[in-house]
């Protein structure tokens, strides 16, 4: 891309902490990826490394691409392979609790990550107060307010703080095991650097420029982590737009964003010139989030529209969305339905839960999977769970190590062994084409006895007792297992996501499926979650946005849809 003055105010930006607040569609990964390179170059002969942290896998694989890409006409030298790109957790994970948390943790093994409702952390719970039920240790989480932790967990009513002592028993205790989930994982990191001085130097020393991307994201362990590399003397930029914060849940408000050029040496600067969307599209965003962006391309067709819907009409809206897509000359993979939340995204999609229970769904699933959607290592992960719920006290760390990278050798010959019972389907997990109930269970049942039998043979790991009670074959149907994908048949045919899934991606054309209240909090602007939830949505769209909102509220909304910059479509028959 030929870059704008504002970019390239970025990427020249002298070596030293700088925030970038950036709108939506500001070409803000190419920037990022090109003020990498510079901060790398200007560090010459120095050994540090430059670091770019986001929070998700799809980003960093979108950050190592375009950094390949551009690195490529770069001398191949030891500067070159100074340049690293990770998730935060990933980053986090890698250089400090892996190698160094389990002193911290007073824990005789290197830490391993547990999901949290694994069945031997049954003695690690949060016990409340006499007759309510206790929390998992899944569900208790760790927040930072005024340089003091403090611990609690989400209920329908909002947050609940926890009796700090009686939480700080449950995670340590869990802690001299080695385990941690990923909410307190952060916390063992924060723990180490602060117990493990000698750590956070060394991490500094390693790692002198640090960028992070999505800042407005980062939540206050996050944060207090940061602050910790800052105190020790790297040097970390952010780069991010506050009006994209949607992980208050996760303590992030965007304020260590808004607020960081506050301090002393610390330089802004801003994107606003907007690549993605047509101007129809960006003059609703401003009018949202009360900036004044401009548009980079010119008017064409396309547009952001709003429709009335009801729930019984909604396959009929789908193909009038798709009508539209096809009449602006785009493809049906480059469109996307978002929702709110998870549960309706399944409903819209058309999705049903995997036939079968307990055990039994996680290798129905693991099977449909691989012969339906070519996921291999998704179906794996699930095999690896469902065989070790399987087994008489397994090692507590035995999953987690099976689906990432054992280092032990009779660990990494049964992963071997999990991963040619996945892949194959006569002699380990059977074939979806199937009749689930008569042919794939017994097929399943023999081969995991077998799996069983070499797993005990091999690596001295006993079955559990009354293996067939958790391998019944309890709603099966006697339909070919990949018949529990027909409902998918059901579905729009287009992508169906929520908002928080697309976050970050830029789409041909978006159909937002809203209620009354998203919508009120939309025209409200992005001074809540909600709006910003929304801004989002809207952003996503570079041609096509449409909104849909529930038919009874289109009379009380349509002024103010159509003061917001929004169309309305005419009804289709």
């Amino acid at each position: 891309m030929e870059t704008s003055d504002e970019q390239n105010d970025v990427i020249n930006a002298p070596l030293g902490p700088i925030a970038v607040k950036a709108c939506a569609g500001s070409g803000k990964t190419a920037t990022a990826i090109r003020r990498l390179i510079a901060i790398r170059q200007k560090m010459d002969k120095s050994r540090g490394r430059v670091v770019l942290l986001s929070f998700s896998n799809v980003a960093v694989n979108t950050f190592n691409k375009g950094y390949s890409q551009l690195a490529s006409v770069l001398p191949d030298d030891a500067n070159r392979k100074r340049v690293e790109v990770d998730t935060l957790d990933g980053f986090f994970t890698q250089h400090v609790l892996r190698p160094h948390a389990y002193r911290t943790m007073a824990a005789s093994q290197a830490a391993y990550l547990v999901s949290g409702s694994e069945p031997f952390l049954s003695n690690f719970r949060y016990w409340r107060e006499e007759g309510q039920h206790p929390l998992l240790i899944k569900d208790i989480k760790v927040g930072m307010q005024d340089g003091k932790i403090f611990f609690f967990t989400d209920t329908r009513n909002g947050v609940e703080r926890l009796d700090g002592g009686k939480a700080l028993d449950t995670v340590t205790r869990m802690g001299r095991i080695g385990a941690y989930t990923h909410e307190l994982g952060r916390y063992w990191v924060y723990r180490t650097l602060v117990s493990q001085p000698a750590v956070l130097r060394a991490l500094t020393t390693r790692y002198p420029q640090i960028l992070v991307d999505e800042s407005q994201d980062l939540g206050t362990l996050h944060q207090a982590i940061l602050e910790l590399l800052i105190s020790a003397g790297a040097q970390v930029s952010l780069i991010g737009d506050v009006n994209q914060g949607i992980y208050s849940f996760a303590g992030a408000n965007g304020t260590f964003l808004s607020t960081y050029t506050d301090r002393a040496g610390v330089t802004g600067y801003e994107l606003t010139c907007n690549y993605r969307s047509l101007p129809p599209i960006i003059n609703i965003a401003n009018m949202l989030c009360g900036r004044d962006d401009k548009a980079d391309r010119q008017p064409e067709d396309g547009g952001a529209y709003f429709v009335g819907y009801k729930n019984a009409d909604l396959p009929k809206l789908f193909d009038s969305f798709k009508v539209h897509v096809d009449d602006l000359g785009m493809n049906h993979e480059d469109a996307v339905i978002l929702s709110r939340g998870a549960d309706r995204a399944a409903v819209l999609a058309g999705k049903t839960a995997p036939p079968g229970q307990g055990t039994i769904a996680m290798f129905t699933e693991a099977s449909l999977l691989r012969d339906q959607q070519g996921r291999q290592q998704e179906s794996f992960k699930l095999v690896c769970r469902a065989v070790v719920g399987l087994l008489n006290k397994p090692p507590n760390d035995l999953s987690s190590n099976l689906q990432g990278s054992p280092h032990e050798a009779w660990m990494i010959s049964l992963r071997r062994l999990l991963w040619g019972f996945t892949r194959n389907a006569e002699t380990g997990l059977p074939s979806s084409a199937l009749i689930a109930k008569t042919e794939w269970h017994p097929k399943l049942l023999s081969n995991v006895k077998d799996l069983l039998s070499a797993i005990e043979k091999n690596f001295g790991l006993k079955a559990v007792d009354k293996l067939g009670n958790k391998l019944a074959k309890t709603k099966l149907q006697d339909i070919p297992l990949s018949g529990a994908m027909a409902a998918q048949d059901r579905g729009p045919g287009i992508r169906v996501e929520t908002v928080h899934q697309v976050k970050g991606e830029s789409i041909g054309a978006v159909l937002y499926v809203a209620n009354k209240s998203h919508v009120e909090a939309l025209l409200a602007g992005t001074g809540t979650e909600e709006g910003r939830i929304g801004y989002v949505a809207v952003t996503r769209a570079r041609n096509l946005f449409w909104l849909a909102i529930p038919h009874a509220c289109l009379k009380a909304l349509r002024g103010e849809l159509v003061a917001a910059g929004f169309q309305e479509l005419p009804a289709r028959k």
